[in-house]
């Protein structure tokens, strides 16, 4: 099954679902960025509920590829590795996994897409994801579109999450979905936030996470009938 998806901050549970389901995911650099998605933010637990950490951007006359949109290095690096230690330091896996995010923030990335794939393969290195992951920019042509990416991928069945299913069900494919069915879990302050970003149940739960993922996740065909 191959997935293609735009690369995310710090992914998201559904997202960490999907890199484990799959056998291949291409992640759509080419693709325009979206304020509306996930590219440049990720949701994290704090004392006081949910907060977001947002990347900086460059804002452009013009819709950019996530490749080509800039990241201003206005120290937000040391701001999202302080508040991940603030928002995380007192969980179980805090130590080990601090290293080498702190790594993913060592240098000022040269553009969005240049962050955010190094965060989905950190994450899926994280979770022993098996699947291969390449880049739209990689493949011939560098396909910008949805349907050109897997025109050019084509093969077997496309894999592809809840928000998406009406838009990849016209594709030429045997399109199937990843379901997470998120369940109530620890988390380092009292009470529960679902939809966070999977850097929560890593740090609560460390290795355990990617078996309580798949415990999460069922895939299910989409019938044209």
């Amino acid at each position: 099954m191959t997935a293609i998806r735009p690369p995310e901050y710090l992914p998201r549970l559904p997202y960490a679902a999907l890199l484990i389901a799959a056998d291949r995911v291409v992640l759509g650099d080419t693709f325009r960025f979206s304020r509306q998605g996930h590219q440049n933010r990720a949701r994290i637990r704090t004392s006081q509920g949910a907060m977001w950490l947002s990347v900086p951007r460059t804002h452009a006359g013009r819709p950019l590829q996530i490749r080509e949109m800039p990241v201003p290095d206005d120290g937000w690096r040391v701001r999202h590795a302080r508040g991940l230690e603030a928002a995380y330091r007192m969980a179980p896996f805090y130590d080990h996994y601090a290293p080498s995010l702190n790594e993913l923030w060592a240098t000022a990335p040269s553009s969005m897409a240049d962050l955010t794939v190094r965060s989905v393969r950190w994450v899926a290195r994280q979770l022993e994801a098996a699947c291969e992951i390449g880049l739209a920019s990689e493949l011939p042509g560098a396909p910008v579109g949805l349907a050109d990416v897997w025109a050019s991928e084509g093969a077997g069945a496309f894999l592809t999450l809840p928000e998406s299913v009406e838009r990849d069900r016209q594709l030429e494919a045997d399109v199937r979905w990843v379901e997470l069915a998120e369940v109530e879990r620890r988390q380092t302050f009292p009470g529960f936030e679902p939809g966070l970003s999977t850097l929560d149940l890593l740090m609560n739960y460390g290795p355990e996470s990617a078996s309580m993922l798949r415990e999460m996740t069922t895939v299910h065909p989409i019938r044209t009938e």
